[in-house]
C-alpha cells in the first residue's frame, strides 16, 4: 500500500482551513479488502470515511475518501480489513496493532510553503575564513583588559601561535563574500547561511555585544546592504544566523546590570540574589544567558515592532530568515520552561515581518515537537539525517558538551538501523515540514565531511549524493566543494584557498553537476521518498513525483556490489524503462515487477 502527502496522493497537498480534499490509497490490485477506511479524529473523536476503488494503475487500484480539514493539523491514517484481520498504515507503514498517534500521517491547514525554499541549495560561511575584500578593516592588534586576551590579524591561512591569550582573525568580511558571488554562482548554490555577523569581541560572534550592528571589522551595515543589493540582483537569498539564547558579556545591557543590581536590565539575566554570580550559557562566563521572564527583554528580541528578531527582516538589509543558535536551549534554565511559549512567539515575529522568511533552528536532537507547523520551519537536521547516515559509514559517536563520557564504537550501522532512525524521524512530522528540513553534512561545529571519513572520496560523494537527494534543503558547508578537510590550528574553520591550484576540480565538478540536478528537479523538491531494496552495504531508493523518477543508489563497500534482478511489486515501479548514471557509466533497467541493477562500485549513484 502506498500513501505520502505529496500532490500524487491528495488533490491539495496545502489546504485552506475548511476546504474538503480528496485523499488517494494505493492499494495492490490483487488484494480484495472487505472494506478500506481512512481513520480521522476530528475534534478528538475517532470518525472513519469508508474509501471507494477508483481507477486502476500500474498493478493498484487507487481507492479515494474526502477529508475535511476542519482544525490547523488534522491527523490521519488508513485501515484495511481483509481475510478476518485490520491492518493499519500510517507514516511508519503497516502494523496489526492500533498505532501510535504520534506517527499518524499530518496535514497542515493553510500552509504556505516558502515561496524560494524548495529550488535552494544552500552554501554555510564562516565570515572571517572566507575571503578578505577590504583589508582597510581587518581587526588591528588590541588586548581588552575585561577579557584578558588579544586580537590579532594574521597572515591568510597562516597558523597562529597556540597562545590561549590570543584571539586570531583572517580578515574575512562581507565585501570577501560579495567579491565572490561569482564563483558562488558557477558553483550552483543560490542561498546563503552566514555565521554569525553582529558586533562581538570573538571571530565566532556568538558573543555579541551589539544586536543591531554589522561588525566594523566586516565592514559595518553598509557592507550588508551592498551584500543584500549584490545578491537581488543574482536572484540569491541569505539567512543570518542570531543568538537570543544569550549574549557576549560585555553587551551594555550585561554591563549595565553587572555594575547596578538596580538596573532596569538585570531583569534580563539570571543573576543569584544579591551576588555577582550568574548564569552563562554553558559555564563560559563570557556568554550570559537571558532570561526570558522579562517582558523588557522579549520587546527588545522579539515581539517589539522594531525588535532584533523583524529589524534585520526589513529593508534596506531585508534577510530571507534566521537560523537561531542552540535553539533547543532558548527559554529554557531548570524551573523555567518557556521554549514553545517563546518559539511561538519568534515565529509570530518573523511571519509578521515576512511570511515568506525561513526559519530555522539549530538543534542536535530530535525536535520533533518544535516541527508541528507552528514553530520552526526546519531546524539543522543532524538527528533526521546526517547523523544516521554518518553513523551508518563510519561507526557510532556521540559526546556531550562538557562532558567526560564519550559513547564511541568503530562498528557501522547496520543498514536497517539507519534506515529506522530515518523513517521515525520522517514520520513524526508534517511531510509540509520534512520537505523543508535543513539537511547538512557537516558545519562549523563539527568536523568536515572528508575528516569525517577518513579523506575517503568515494564515501564522501555517497554521502553528498544522498543529502541532495533526501527530503528536505540541502546545505554545503564553504570548502567542502573543494575537498578541504580539517587542520590542526583551525578545524573545520579553515581559510579558503581561493589559489586553484589548490582545489580539488573533480570534486568541484561533482558538485557543480549535483547542484543543478538538486535545483531543477521538482521530484527532489516535493517528491515521495520510496524505498525500493536494501541489504548489508546497500540502499537503493527513489524520489517520485507525478511522471518524474529519481533513483539513486548507495554503496559503502569497498567491494563492487555484484549485478542482482530485483522482484518489487510493480507498482512501487514506474513501468517498462531506463535510467541512465548521472555520473558513471550504465543504467538500471525496470521492468514490471522486476528491477535489474548492474555492478554497483563503491559509492553513491543518482539514476535518470
Amino acid at each position: 500500500m502506498l500513501h505520502t502527502p505529496t500532490a500524487d496522493y491528495l488533490s491539495n497537498p496545502n489546504p485552506g482551513l475548511g476546504e474538503t480534499i480528496t485523499v488517494r490509497l494505493l492499494v495492490p490490485s490483487q488484494a480484495e479488502p472487505d472494506q478500506v477506511v481512512l481513520r480521522t479524529i476530528p475534534n478528538g473523536e475517532q470518525q472513519f470515511t469508508a474509501m471507494l476503488p477508483q481507477s486502476s494503475q500500474a498493478g493498484y487500484r487507487v481507492w479515494e475518501a474526502p477529508l475535511k480539514v476542519n482544525e490547523p493539523r488534522v491527523t490521519y491514517r488508513f485501515a484495511i480489513q481483509t481475510e478476518g484481520r485490520v491492518w493499519w498504515l500510517n507514516t511508519l507503514g503497516v502494523s496489526l496493532h492500533t498505532p501510535l498517534a504520534m506517527f499518524d500521517f499530518k496535514l497542515l491547514a493553510g500552509f504556505k510553503p516558502i515561496s524560494w525554499l524548495q529550488e535552494s541549495v544552500f552554501y554555510q560561511i564562516f565570515p572571517d575564513r572566507f575571503a578578505n575584500g577590504d583589508p582597510s578593516n581587518d581587526p588591528m592588534e588590541e588586548t581588552d583588559a575585561r577579557y584578558r586576551y588579544a586580537r590579532k590579524t594574521f597572515p591568510w591561512g597562516e597558523a597562529a601561535p597556540k597562545d590561549r591569550r590570543l584571539m586570531p582573525f583572517y580578515g574575512g568580511d562581507l565585501a570577501g563574500i560579495e567579491a565572490h558571488l561569482d564563483y558562488l554562482e558557477q558553483l550552483g548554490v543560490n542561498a546563503l547561511y552566514l555565521n554569525p555577523i553582529f558586533t562581538a569581541f570573538t571571530s565566532h560572534r556568538y558573543d555579541v555585544s551589539n544586536f543591531r550592528e554589522v561588525d566594523p571589522v566586516l565592514g559595518g551595515d553598509q557592507a550588508l546592504v551592498s551584500l543584500r543589493q549584490a545578491l537581488s540582483q543574482r536572484d540569491m537569498r541569505y539567512v543570518l544566523d542570531i543568538v537570543p539564547n544569550h549574549c557576549g558579556s560585555m553587551h551594555p545591557w550585561f554591563q549595565s546590570a553587572l555594575q547596578d543590581s538596580q538596573s532596569e536590565t538585570r531583569e534580563y539575566f539570571y543573576f543569584a540574589e544579591n551576588k555577582q554570580d550568574y548564569i552563562s550559557w554553558m559555564g563560559f562566563g563570557h556568554m550570559p544567558k537571558f532570561n526570558y521572564a522579562s517582558k523588557g527583554l522579549r520587546r527588545e528580541m522579539i515581539e517589539g515592532e522594531d525588535s532584533v528578531f523583524a529589524y534585520w527582516l526589513k529593508p534596506p538589509f531585508a534577510a530571507d530568515g534566521w537560523r537561531v543558535d542552540v535553539g533547543n536551549m532558548l527559554g529554557r534554565q531548570d524551573e523555567h520552561q518557556i521554549n514553545l511559549e517563546l518559539l511561538h512567539a519568534i515565529r509570530a515575529a518573523v511571519k509578521r515581518v515576512s511570511s515568506d522568511a525561513y526559519l530555522m533552528g539549530e538543534n542536535f536532537f530530535e525536535a520533533t515537537e518544535q516541527l508541528q507547523g507552528d514553530g520552526w520551519d526546519a531546524v539543522m537536521n543532524y538527528t533526521g539525517f546526517a547523523d544516521p547516515l554518518l553513523h551508518w559509514l563510519t561507526g557510532y559517536e556521540q559526546d556531550a558538551l562538557r562532558c567526560e563520557a564519550v559513547l564511541k564504537t568503530n562498528i557501522p550501522w547496520d543498514t536497517s538501523t539507519m534506515l529506522q532512525a530515518w523513517n521515525q524521524n520522517l514520520a513524526s512530522i508534517p511531510w509540509q515540514i520534512a520537505l523543508q528540513q535543513f539537511n547538512l553534512l557537516d558545519s562549523h561545529d563539527t568536523p568536515r565531511l572528508l575528516t569525517l571519513l577518513h579523506g575517503d572520496k568515494a564515501l564522501s560523494r555517497l554521502a553528498a549524493i544522498v543529502q541532495f537527494t533526501f527530503p528536505g534543503v540541502p546545505c554545503l558547508y564553504y570548502g567542502d566543494e573543494i575537498s578541504l578537510m580539517d587542520e590542526e590550528a583551525f578545524a573545520s574553520r579553515n581559510c579558503f584557498p581561493w589559489d586553484e591550484k589548490q582545489w580539488d576540480q573533480e570534486t568541484l565538478q561533482f558538485y557543480k553537476k549535483l547542484i543543478a540536478l538538486r535545483r531543477e528537479s521538482p521530484a527532489l523538491a516535493n517528491g515521495e521518498f520510496r524505498m525500493l531494496h536494501f541489504d548489508q552495504d546497500l540502499v537503493v531508493f527513489a524520489r517520485v513525483l507525478g511522471e518524474e523518477w529519481v533513483l539513486v543508489t548507495a554503496n559503502r563497500s569497498e567491494q563492487a556490489h555484484p549485478p542482482m534482478r530485483l522482484e518489487i511489486p510493480r507498482h512501487y515501479l514506474p513501468g517498462e524503462r531506463q535510467f541512465k548514471a548521472l555520473f558513471g557509466l550504465g543504467c538500471i533497467k525496470v521492468g514490471k515487477g522486476w528491477l535489474e541493477l548492474p555492478g554497483i562500485p563503491k559509492g553513491g549513484e543518482v539514476w535518470q
